[in-house]
């Protein structure tokens, strides 16, 4: 694989692209996970899809799929495999997103890092390798890829556990229009003055509104607050802006709930407030809890602020905390 172009975050943090064929890595650029796409349940190898340059090797996603290692395929659209006898390829990552290129592929993309991030805790993950996906026979806007592919990369890169992320392609076209993508990310970053747009980043469910706007009420005067209905123009690409915001934020309060529970943008967003947790330490994220609900582990850890069930009073008095303890 020859390395085209590359964005160091830190010593050990970099995403890059290689050209080259993502079936044959050499032992230099061993991974941890191979992601790959595939349509819902159907593994067939063609000739021109990675599923079958893997099976041509030896390697076939259709029985790995027989004995998943896990399953998540209901949360985001994604499996994992065992371990694999593959050279230099531990695992793979199964994404099959419902058939749809008109949709946006940042929110199909993000679920691959919250599967990724899940699958951390019980999987040590520090190299990963990619192609460009959806760009092949699922046929979705190649160019809108590029930019989301490595506008989330680099969001998710930034925080633990990931250490690379390797971008593989071979095809001529696809490695330039990566190229182009990525040096100019690199030029913007390298000019870039680190600096927080926001105070708070408020993750909540709008069936929680109510409870919200007693927040903005209170806090809003004081603190610069990102809240996702006031501060999101209409036509606007929604996911790319929760994504901006969550990076220019300095701490998250979480507004807890059963409705936040079940929804899965305010699981996306907890997963990049646990991404802030592990880093910075439990004064990043600040769990408001509103209303009753069957708290997941990752979750349930943190200390939270009790205002159940929607006690005004309580969320008032966390205000008050908020600002003694952060107001200068």
């Amino acid at each position: 694989m020859q390395l085209i172009s590359e964005i160091q975050l830190s010593p050990e943090k970099s995403l890059q692209l290689f050209k080259g064929d993502i079936t044959n890595i050499p032992e230099a650029h061993k991974i941890d996970f191979l992601v790959l796409s595939a349509f819902p349940d159907n593994y067939a190898p063609t000739t021109t899809s990675l599923i079958g340059a893997l099976d041509r090797k030896g390697c076939s996603v259709d029985i790995l799929a027989q004995n998943k290692e896990l399953d998540l395929r209901a949360y985001t659209q994604c499996w994992a495999s065992r371990k694999l006898k593959f050279k230099n390829i531990d695992r793979i990552l199964c994404f099959e997103p419902k058939p749809d290129p008109a949709a946006n592929p940042y929110s199909q993309i993000a679920e691959i890092f919250q599967s990724l991030t899940f699958i951390s805790k019980s999987h040590s993950i520090k190299s990963i390798a990619l192609p460009l996906l959806l760009t092949g026979e699922q046929n979705y806007d190649v160019n809108k890829v590029v930019k989301e592919l490595i506008n989330t990369s680099l969001l998710w890169l930034e925080k633990e556990p990931f250490g690379t992320i390797k971008i593989v392609e071979i095809n001529d076209q696809k490695v330039a229009l990566l190229k182009q993508v990525i040096d100019e990310k690199r030029q913007l970053l390298e000019n870039q003055k680190i600096d927080y747009k926001y105070d708070f980043f408020v993750s909540y469910s709008r069936k929680n509104e109510p409870e919200v706007s007693l927040l903005k009420q209170q806090l809003g005067g004081a603190f610069n607050l990102f809240i996702d209905t006031q501060n999101i123009e209409i036509g606007t690409n929604w996911l790319d802006k929760i994504n901006e915001a969550m990076a220019s934020s300095k701490r998250f309060i979480v507004c807890l709930s059963d409705t936040y529970v079940q929804s899965k943008v305010c699981r996306y967003e907890y997963s990049f407030c646990n991404l802030k947790y592990i880093k910075e330490g439990n004064d990043i994220v600040l769990p408001l809890y509103l209303y009753s609900a069957k708290l997941p582990f990752e979750m349930s850890i943190l200390n939270f602020f009790n205002a159940r069930e929607g006690n005004t009073d309580k969320i008032t008095a966390f205000c008050d905390l908020i600002h003694s303890k952060y107001l200068k």
